[in-house]
């Protein structure tokens, strides 16, 4: 009887179960997948607390290591190269900077001291880290983008950047369950009375003893969307795509520092700018318009499934934990940061907390802090400094991801 390697190894050169030019078996396997993954988050408590991106990651490595998909088809090239560009303009369609700006107060300032503990939390881990995984600049870029906006500036970054794989959904699993844990964190520490006594709070003392009943419900109510809308949804979002792709390529052309070259030449940065600038100017118009959000978040989640057909099982299991490390190295400095920064400046520990939870989780993980402690007067500020990240994200993270090319 062969060794267990050998089988192993005979079983993985087995060609898999779904050809990579069966085009529409693969598709309805994506879809299929996606919807389950938003089923179970939405359904069940365990499944939440994974979170939907996870679980669409999880499962689609399964199938790939199970050789029931193929780890390479050009269905897959689609996906990152046609969806992604096109959820970041919808899921920026909220980004009106003006309003962001007058609604938040000292929440947007609170929101920049936690996107510069980001920055500083990514350069310590880069060097503190130097040599324990390949791609660290790209990756740093990455999780800086993550750590300023979200999962849209995540795959924003990491297509700019080619990162494999293998590398990059052990990052993710390690980004959400960093999230999730610093987010347990900050209830704790918003209740503690170590802070509450160096720190001003006039929010906590404004919900104690109030309900934020009436509060969640009006965040969380249904939104209605009409056929038109998604049809302007999409309009918006792939001229958007299209403008930035084109003005990406004029700019490649033009006598330019690398570094500025590498910056503004980049079609996923071009994408955020153009958002937010239509965003603002056109305010008016885009804020009747619905469903933007939903069909952004949806071709994420598609995303999500896609990068994890590719991966190998063992690799990711492999490079999970120093990517937990890391992770966690970044999310302490920003907290660190954020919070020395912030009793310098005089800012609010709600605030200061909040705009933690924005960074690391991104404009619904903020909102629902702020819904969880009673913070009424919050909410919205922490929607809207959230959207303010995914406009920002982008841009730091390829930034940051290029400066340390030249330093490393």
């Amino acid at each position: 009887m062969p060794p267990i390697a050998n089988l192993l190894q005979d079983f993985r050169d087995q060609p898999p179960l779904i050809a990579p030019d069966d085009t529409w078996t693969l598709w309805a396997l994506i879809v299929s997948g996606v919807v389950i993954a938003i089923y179970l988050e939405q359904t069940y408590q365990w499944a939440a607390k994974v979170s939907g991106p996870v679980l669409a990651l999880a499962a689609a490595m399964i199938l790939s290591n199970l050789k029931i998909t193929p780890t390479q088809s050009p269905t897959y090239k689609v996906v990152g190269d046609y969806l992604v560009p096109v959820a970041i303009p919808l899921l920026l369609m909220r980004a009106d900077v003006r309003r962001i700006i007058r609604t938040t107060g000292t929440t947007f300032l609170a929101f920049h001291v936690s996107a510069l503990g980001t920055i500083v939390g990514a350069f310590v881990a880069a060097f503190a880290f130097r040599g324990s995984f390949e791609q660290l600049p790209e990756v740093t870029g990455i999780m800086t983008a993550s750590y300023t906006g979200g999962s849209v500036n995540f795959f924003a970054v990491k297509a700019s950047f080619d990162v494999s794989e293998n590398l990059t959904n052990p990052l993710l699993v390690a980004d959400n369950f960093i999230m999730a844990g610093m987010f347990a964190i900050l209830l704790v520490l918003a209740g503690m009375r170590f802070f509450l006594r160096r720190f001003p709070h006039p929010h906590t003392l404004e919900a104690a003893g109030g309900n934020n009943e009436s509060s969640a419900a009006q965040h969380w109510r249904p939104k209605p969307i009409s056929l038109l809308d998604v049809a302007k949804c999409l309009a918006f979002a792939v001229v958007i795509a299209t403008v930035s792709h084109k003005l990406a390529g004029l700019i490649s052309w033009l006598a330019l520092p690398s570094l500025v070259l590498a910056v503004a030449g980049n079609p996923y940065v071009l994408i955020t700018f153009l958002s937010v600038a239509a965003a603002t100017i056109f305010h008016r118009q885009i804020e009747k318009v619905g469903g933007a959000e939903e069909l952004g978040a949806y071709l994420l989640y598609t995303f999500f499934f896609v990068i994890g057909l590719p991966a190998d099982l063992a690799e990711v299991i492999f490079n999970v934990p120093v990517m937990f490390a890391f992770c966690l190295a970044i999310a302490v400095v920003n907290l660190v940061v954020t919070l020395s920064l912030g009793k310098l400046l005089g800012l609010n520990l709600e605030e200061l907390l909040l705009c933690v939870n924005a960074t690391l989780g991104g404009a619904p993980s903020a909102a629902a802090m702020a819904i969880a402690k009673g913070w009424d007067r919050l909410v919205l500020p922490g929607l809207l400094v959230g959207i303010w990240g995914y406009a920002i994200g982008t841009f730091l993270g390829v930034l940051v991801g290029e400066v340390l090319r030249l330093l490393m």
